[in-house]
């Protein structure tokens, strides 16, 4: 069992790796869950049932959302795509508009935008 707060983070920590999991998709579910992410006409049960739904319509991203409910709160850090269960050191980026995108940042890459709000992405706080 997982709780909203845990199906939320692992929406918005999927959405940098939809390109290496579903490439066809990438962007109609990005589209989707950065839709539902920033919804705030919904309840939040609602709003989970519904990023969900997205999730589990592809096996790819039900395979890591299943990965990524598992591991407990603790041990969650950048694992990359399903089957890389190593957790790596990285800093964590979010958007700092909508709470939507959260992005892991791995020796020296680039920070990108927010591709919702196309605003940079900023280090989350500890």
């Amino acid at each position: 069992m997982f709780t909203n707060e845990q199906a939320l983070s692992a929406s918005r920590a999927i959405r940098p790796l939809l390109p290496k999991l579903i490439p066809a998709q990438a962007d109609q579910i990005d589209q989707q869950l950065a839709q539902l992410l920033n919804q705030t006409d919904l309840d939040e049960t609602t709003q989970v049932d519904q990023l969900l739904d997205v999730l589990e319509a592809y096996p790819e991203t039900k395979s890591w959302l299943d990965q990524f409910l598992e591991l407990p709160t603790n041990e969650r850090g950048y694992y990359g795509i399903p089957g890389n269960l190593a957790p790596t050191a990285a800093d964590c980026y979010v958007c700092p508009i909508g709470n939507d995108y959260t992005w892991y940042r791995e020796a020296n890459e680039e920070i990108p935008l927010c591709p919702t709000h196309l605003v940079p992405l900023v280090l989350a706080p500890t």
